[in-house]
């Protein structure tokens, strides 16, 4: 059946909505409801109706029928203050009031091209689509379209072009830090912020969207001014943002925004009402990025859709212990990190299909394990989480890009390999993905190969942290001095509070002879992490590249003293400067035993050249698979 509505026609058998002979972009509940107020047109259709036929049963939000009713009148050039389509009678429900014709034929016949328009089976059906209304406006329109581009030689194509582009360029969404408005501010932050990552995982759900993740989107909690949004990330085009309130009876109100980032503009508002206490309320999160999608004119699919408000957990206390969980992992310091896998195993005991859960506890577990404990001790925690995110959901990508990352750290090449490949192919936009294959790289010395990666993950993820530290590393361990020097100071412009980065760049200002200023970014270091081990040991290699070796010993003794896990590596190479080599190897073999990470980079690390031709570090490097046999057999 095909449905003529002003200057529309509803197909109900191709389903499609064709305007003058071409097909509108409609979501497929926007069409579904369309129709069924079309065929119900004689009366007033209820909410609950609309629920049961539309949804089918399946319980959704007031808030996404509004937004649905919304778009369908958006389409018809309709809106709710005029209400000339579809008319609303507060409280009861909707009614199609525009006139409809019904025709029996179908001008969209069952063989469809390759780009998506239907073609006649025969010459007969096709003069009957020709002869059609639709079809005589397209007719005539490439008629004068071929006339015209004749005439002119196809002079404005270039111009035609461009400006297509123009209009079709991917929207891309920072999701900043939703705000509090509660009698407790401080208990519901974290409840705030974890709306905020919800919705930012609900965007990554529709590929017509680009959004940025949330380990950059956070980056933005304190200062949220547009000047700052455009200086850190410059191609954002649309900002969200939000304000919860939380009362004492539990009741939450969401007032969200979306508005142009290039204009300032306002694009969409609305309020989502929600109950802390009752399951419903992750819908909120849905809601919101369905009608911010729907104001942009995405298309949201059945699966997209499902996708868009499949629960994270039916346990509300799961959720909540996971919440406190995300809240002190960001933190990114050994007792908080400590503390989450606590949380996040509390959550996993009440929900064991509980999926993110097991996905940040294998997050967090490998940043422990990059950061602050023995590896050899802590990679079984991450493998063991990664398997229960994945009996959950086999295809769980960021499972497998962690794996892959902690894989690459622990210098298991071939399977590092596999996992990340097996990640990109599930999910092409992770950040830790790409700075798994940057650090394979590096391990190598494919410098090509590190720089793409590399700007790949900066691409994804800017103001990434974990990105931002060891990205530099990858630079200066394969020679890359002024790369690297670059890279850090770009980074520790972004975040001026990070110790790591600081102590990081005053290596490759060594090795570049930029002594003085190697030793303030070390002190810097130690300034922002004085409880740091390598803050310090980083300190004493400045020192001791700039001549002064007197002080490596005592700042190394002063490390020690902190009882933390302290980096054989990186203390190795702070005795090769004191030229105690073979206290060096005898930290190197430490560094093996425990599966230190800085030995992916050994192969090159120019700090090693003074023990590169002792024969103790080609059976060192044999050992964790970086030998000449061993690098000529892996694939890249």
């Amino acid at each position: 059946m095909i449905y003529q509505v002003v200057d529309f026609q509803i197909d109900t058998a191709n389903f499609v909505i064709v305007k003058h002979g071409e097909p509108v972009a409609v979501e497929p509940k926007v069409f579904d409801l369309i129709v069924y107020l079309i065929e119900h047109r004689d009366r007033l259709v209820t909410r609950d109706e609309l629920f049961n036929a539309v949804w089918s049963g399946r319980e959704v939000s007031d808030t996404t029928l509004s937004n649905h009713i919304k778009a369908a009148r958006k389409l018809f050039g309709d809106n709710g203050e005029m209400q000339k389509i579809i008319t609303t009678l507060r409280g009861r429900g909707y009614r199609f009031v525009a006139t409809v014709t019904q025709q029996e034929n179908t001008p969209y016949p069952e063989h469809a091209s390759a780009n998506g328009n239907s073609v006649p089976k025969n010459f007969s059906a096709f003069i009957n689509y020709l002869f059609s209304n639709a079809a005589i406006v397209l007719f005539l329109t490439f008629l004068a379209l071929m006339a015209l581009l004749l005439g002119l030689g196809f002079i404005t194509y270039n111009k035609g072009s461009a400006e297509t582009d123009n209009q079709n360029i991917q929207p891309y969404i920072l999701v900043l830090p939703f705000n509090v408005s509660s009698n407790n501010d401080k208990k519901w932050r974290p409840f705030a912020e974890q709306i905020t990552r919800e919705m930012i995982t609900k965007f990554g759900h529709l590929p017509e969207l680009r959004v940025v993740p949330s380990s950059s989107a956070f980056a933005f909690k304190n200062d949220k001014t547009l000047t700052n949004i455009k200086t850190k990330i410059p191609n954002v085009t649309h900002v969200l943002d939000a304000t919860v309130n939380v009362s004492s009876q539990g009741k939450v109100k969401v007032a969200a925004t979306l508005f142009s980032l290039e204009t300032g503009a306002l694009i969409w508002d609305q309020a989502f009402l929600g109950q802390v206490n009752d399951t419903n309320f992750f819908s909120i999160q849905s809601d919101i990025a369905s009608g911010a999608a729907l104001s942009l004119s995405v298309a949201i699919s059945p699966k997209m859709e499902e996708a868009l408000y499949a629960l994270p957990t039916n346990n509300l206390a799961a959720y909540e212990l996971y919440v406190e969980g995300q809240q002190q992992m960001n933190l990114l310091s050994h007792e908080p990190l400590r503390k989450s896998v606590e949380l996040f195993s509390d959550a996993i005991a009440l929900d064991p299909s509980f999926e993110a859960a097991f996905v940040a506890r294998a997050n967090a577990y490998r940043l422990i394990m990059s950061y602050f404990e023995t590896p050899s001790a802590v990679l079984p925690m991450v493998v063991s989480s990664v398997q229960g995110a994945l009996a959950v959901s086999s295809e769980n990508a960021e499972a497998l890009s962690s794996l892959g990352l902690a894989y690459v750290f622990a210098w298991r090449w071939n399977d590092a390999w596999k996992v990340l490949n097996a990640a990109k192919s599930q999910n092409s936009e992770l950040v830790l993905t790409e700075l798994g294959f940057a650090l394979y790289y590096a391990g190598l010395g494919d410098v090509d190969g590190v720089k793409q990666a590399l700007g790949r993950a900066d691409e994804l993820d800017p103001l990434n942290v974990e990105l931002a530290d060891w990205g530099h590393w990858a630079l200066a361990m394969v020679g890359d001095f002024d790369a690297a020097q670059a890279w850090a100071r770009a980074k520790i412009k972004q975040h001026p509070r990070v110790s790591v980065l600081y102590s990081g760049a005053s290596v490759s200002l060594s090795l570049k002879g930029k002594h003085e200023e190697a030793i303030a970014f070390a002190k810097k270091g130690v300034a922002l992490a004085p409880h740091y081990p390598f803050a310090l040991i980083a300190l004493s290699q400045a020192h001791g590249y700039a001549g002064d070796k007197s002080k490596i010993v005592p700042l190394l003794k002063q490390a020690e003293k902190l009882n933390t896990f302290m980096c054989p590596y990186e203390t190795a190479i702070s005795y090769l400067i004191l030229d105690e080599v073979d206290r060096a190897f005898e930290l190197l073999n430490s560094a093996v035993s425990s599966r230190s990470n800085c030995l992916v980079f050994s192969r090159f690390d120019p700090r090693l050249t003074p023990i590169r031709q002792d024969e103790r570090f080609e059976a060192l490097l044999h050992q964790i698979g970086l030998d000449d046999v061993s690098i000529a057999s892996y694939e890249r």
